[in-house]
This record gives structure tokens, sequence and C-alpha cells, in this order.
């Protein structure tokens, strides 16, 4: 996965090395896209940029073009070096953000900027910009509108395209000889204010690096692992949309997890499995108004005090519904990947470990004295949902769901969810004593010790001699890992390092961990899944076993690509990353398994 990641919390995009823009939806994280070269090359839609030799150089003669990509330091904004005999470029990406007026208001309007600018040359530059708006269906229109601005439609949908130079011709390739720098900007619904594209470029780009310099400056960061600390937290907050603190899994819809699979999966919403884990992570690196507007968009799914049958696993960045599954049979996919999915069918699964998660997530409301003093604990509403998801936890408990792992046809007892229904229990307990509730607190804590025992019991397999997947299942799970992370068990108990050390015998390839590896509804997996190998980390260190969690720890993060984000998934025959990327959940896990380390000092 040789891109960067550029955003502003409205959207984002990835960006190859080659400086092309893979991919882009707009104007949000779950829009149709208007970029897309990354899902079929041909019909995508092209944002690039080609270098070409200095002139003189003997006809047919190829060279190849060499290219430097990162970020600027503690920055979201990416830069990349195109160079060939002689010439050179310094492509700079980014979305604009920068405070307004008022502690929350932010500028990140639906749009970014191109920066091209000369190193040495003069270079000669191609440009091609060719958006196809709406996933490409239907025919996108390219009108000048003036020289310098284009519109782009597609039905109702409009983008508008402007350039520094006076360009007369956008639907073809643009030819640029480069004597100072030339601006792009690409935005949705209305073209960029003003006259003067190169100067609104230079100041976006001076304010929006100011504002994520001033964001890196206030995270609290250890002695150790900072830089990679740094680049997850920046990578997170890009995922985090700015309108209602939503969290998106990733930026991309399809990229399948095993190179021209199946396995491919719209990630671009929020799944509630992951707030407990965000939070952690952002309270850790004392990022407390994001925590806050995260818990405000999970309060909003529950707008009102009426009981609740349910609450789904995953909802839109608008806190809605996510549309079930559809198709885009006319894109080839990345790698071959096929279907191309728009929407996710798991939004009707029945997954139980989102109670405890939701629990989770709420109980610093009543036990920061933050959120007290701000009045949220006091908000009636919270102890209302309290109780809603502990109502919901007992009700669930007893049946079968389709499990962290999402199985679509395989219901069971799954352990990870049965766990989590008793952090929902466990925890709710305490937040009604935390709150004088004295009738809720022994119910509820009598419920969670019988859960308690139940799971103990029968997730247990002595023939295994671990905890396994499922209540009477022979198969090893990762997520049975995070029972001391939750509380439920001691780390250094007997059943527990026994499962670690059972799942490292059976999971563990390469210092890789897979979640598990018995067939599901698609087979049986074939890569690591990234956040499970930090889940071994964790449990290792709570065991006691320093040593083995870093060396682990410096494994996995030389998984990372040239600007230091992670997918989903990694392919153990060739290091490369697979499945949507950038993956939040992993750079959570990268953050709170720094931090954890570093506690016990000694990096090397």
């Amino acid at each position: 996965m040789d891109f960067g990641l550029i955003g502003n919390g409205q959207s984002a995009a990835l960006v190859s090395k080659t400086a092309s823009v893979a991919w882009c939806c707009l104007p949000q994280f779950d829009s149709p896209s208007v970029f897309a070269s990354l899902m079929d090359a041909k019909t995508g839609g092209e944002f690039s940029i080609t270098l070409h030799p200095p002139k003189g150089q003997a006809s047919g003669e190829v060279t190849a073009v060499n290219t430097t990509q990162r970020y600027l330091k503690n920055t979201a904004i990416l830069e990349t070096e195109l160079a060939v005999d002689g010439a050179s470029v310094r492509v700079l990406d980014f979305f604009p953000r920068w405070s307004l007026e008022g502690d929350e208001d932010y500028h990140t309007p639906p749009q970014f900027f191109r920066l091209i600018e000369p190193l040495t040359g003069p270079p000669n530059i191609t440009v091609i910009l060719a958006p196809q708006l709406h996933y490409a269906k239907g025919t996108t229109t390219m009108t000048t509108v003036e020289p310098g601005v284009c519109q782009a439609t597609n039905g109702n949908d409009a983008l508008f395209l402007q350039c520094s130079e006076a360009i007369d011709e956008w639907d073809a390739p643009i030819p640029i000889a480069l004597d100072g720098p030339v601006a792009f900007v690409v935005s949705h619904g209305q073209p960029l204010a003003g006259e003067n594209v190169l100067l609104a470029a230079q100041q976006a780009l001076r304010r929006t690096t100011s504002y994520w310099r001033r964001w890196v400056r206030h995270c609290y960061l250890p002695d150790e692992y900072q830089s990679e600390i740094i680049r997850s937290a920046l990578t997170l907050k890009m995922l985090i949309y700015q309108p209602t603190g939503a969290v998106i899994a990733a930026p991309t819809t399809s990229l399948p997890e095993i190179a021209g699979g199946c396995r491919t999966w719209d990630y671009r919403f929020c799944w509630l499995r992951d707030s407990f884990f965000v939070i952690e992570a952002l309270l850790q690196i004392s990022h407390f108004e994001e925590t806050e507007h995260y818990l405000r968009y999970l309060c909003c799914l529950m707008r009102d005090d009426t009981t609740i049958d349910k609450v789904r696993p995953l909802y839109t960045i608008d806190g809605d519904p996510v549309p079930s599954e559809t198709f885009l049979p006319h894109w080839q996919g990345y790698l071959g990947g096929q279907p191309v999915r728009i929407g996710n069918d798991a939004t009707d699964h029945h997954q139980h470990d989102v109670y405890g998660e939701l629990m989770l997530s709420l109980f610093p409301v009543f036990f920061d004295e933050r959120f007290v003093e701000d009045n949220l604990a006091e908000t009636p509403n919270f102890y209302h949902w309290v109780q809603q998801l502990v109502h919901l936890a007992q009700r669930y408990a007893p049946l079968t769901d389709n499990g962290i792992w999402e199985f679509r046809d395989l219901l069971d007892h799954y352990t990870f969810s049965k766990l989590m229904c008793w952090v929902a229990l466990d925890r709710g307990a305490k937040i009604a004593f935390k709150r004088g509730r004295k009738d809720d607190h022994e119910t509820w804590h009598q419920a969670a010790i019988a859960l308690q025992q139940e799971i103990l019991d029968k997730a247990w397999n002595p023939g295994v001699g671990a905890f396994t997947q499922a209540y009477g299942s022979p198969h090893l799970d990762a997520s049975t890992l995070l029972m001391p992370r939750v509380g439920f068990i001691h780390p250094r108990d007997p059943r527990m390092l026994a499962t670690i050390e059972k799942t490292k015998e059976k999971l563990l390839k390469n210092g890789l961990l897979f979640r598990y590896t018995n067939i599901d509804d698609f087979g049986a997996p074939e890569n690591a899944f990234t956040i499970c190998t930090f889940w071994m980390i964790d449990a290792l260190l709570m065991a006691g076993d320093v040593s083995e969690a870093r060396e682990m720890f410096h494994n996995v993060l030389q998984y990372g690509n040239h600007v230091g984000l992670f997918s989903e998934d990694i392919d153990l025959k060739t290091g490369e990353l697979t499945g949507n990327f950038p993956q939040g959940y992993t750079h959570v896990a990268i953050i709170n398994s720094a931090m954890a380390l570093a506690q016990y000092g000694g990096a090397n």
C-alpha cells in the first residue's frame, strides 16, 4: 500500500508515491467517489502528475522517475518529490484545516489543494485531471467556466477544479512548464472564493501546517515511541468526522483482505466495537476534546429516553443505520478483488459485544472529573443509557450472535460476545454504586458474577487447554486475549497464561497473529489481522513478559508502509499490507501498545 493519507475531518484522499490521487470521496467520507483509480485505473477517475526528462534527451530513451514521499513533520500534509535527469518537483497535498473563533469551530471544507513547486530544472510536467463523479456511474461532464476554472458535473453533483494557470482545455492532458509554483484546488459544491488560487493555496498551507503542529504539541508523549504515536494520532484525527465526532474504520471500501479475494468490505462507517479503544487512546494522549466529541456522537445514537430493542454494530458518520450492500460491477476492483461493495450488511447483524464496548466508553463520564465539571455525568439520559445497555446485555447474553468477526452464517455462543456482556453488567454495577443506585448495583453485580462463572466454565476447553472462540469450540481466537484487559480475569491466572501460550502456538506466524484459522463463511483466513498482534503484545505485557512484548512490537512496526501507515491485514508471504487502508483501529492499537510499553522503559 504505497499511499499516504490526507484529510481534514470532513473527507480524505489517498495519494500514491508517484503523486497520483488514487482515492477520494467528496463532500464527506462516505460520499460517492470522485477519484477512484485505486478501484479501476481506466474508469475510476484520475488526478496524476507526470514529470518529463529535460528536453534534448535522445528520442526513445526511457528514464525512470525517482520518487520520495513523506509527511511534513508533525502534520497531515503530504510531500512527494519527483526527480528525473536533473529535473525535479515537489508536490504538497493537503486538505485545509484550521481553528476559527470558538473552541470547537474549525475550517474543514470539502476541498483539497495540490501545490507543485519546481526544485531543479526547469521541469516540465503533464497533469491529468479527470474526475469521475458518483462512483463513475453515468457521465461526468467537464465545462470550462473561465480560464483556470472548470466545473465537473454528474447529475446534481458538482465538483470545481481550479488552477493558478489559465487553463482552457481540461478534458485533455495539461502540459505545464514550471518556472514557478503552480496550485490546483478541487472543491465540492462551490469553487474556492477569490481569484488568486496560488496565494490562497500558500496561505492555506501555512495555516494548516500551524494547526497540525499545534495539535501535536498538545499530545502527551512518553519518552519512547514518539514518532509512532504522533503518526498514529494524526491518522486517527484525520478519520474523525468533524461535524459529529464519529470515527470511521477506514476511508476506503473494498480493499480485499486477501489479494484478489472476495473479502471486500466498505469500512467508511463508525463501528461501535472500536469505541472503547478509541477513547482509551485519545485519553492517553490527552486529547480530551476529541474524546468528548466522540461521546456526544455515541449519545446521539440514542436520541430520547424510549426503550430500544437493540444497538447496531455500526452506524453512518451522521448516526443513521448503514445501508445494505450494493455492488459496483463496472469496476475491476483493487488487485482484482471482487465485488466492489457500497454499504455493509453487518448493519443487520446481532453482535452482542457492542453493549460492553459502549458501557466501557460511557464509564469515564461517571469517573473522570473533567466530564463531571462539564456537567455531562449529571445528564439524566446518561444513566438511562447505562440502564438500557445493562438490560440489553442481560437479554442477549444467553443468545447466539454473529460474533466480533461478523460471521454471516455461523451463529454461535461466541466467547467475546459473552465477555463483553459481562463487561456491561460489571461496569453498570460500578456506575450504579457511584450514583447511589443500590438496587441496580446489587442486581447487576450478582448478574455479573453469574455470567462470569458461566464464561469461565463454558469458554474454557480443557481438551485444548485454553479459552476458545465459542462455548465448546476447539478453535483458538485472538479476541480471548482481551479478557485481562477488561478486568475479567487476572492476567497471570494459569488459565490466561495457558491461553496466551496456546494462542501463540496456533495463531502466531512470523511474529504476526491471525484472529483465527478455522474455516469461516469465505474459507480459511490467509493473512494476519494486524490489530490482533497488538492484543498479544498487551496480553504479554500484562502477564509480565515485557521482553517478548517489546520484540513483537518492534517486529510488527516493520510492516508499516513508507510513511508509517498500516492497513487491516498483512500478507505473511509477501509482507504486503492488505485490507482497507489506513485502518484506524490498527493505529489506535499502536498508540495503546506504545503507551503501555513506554511505561517499562528500555526501548532500543
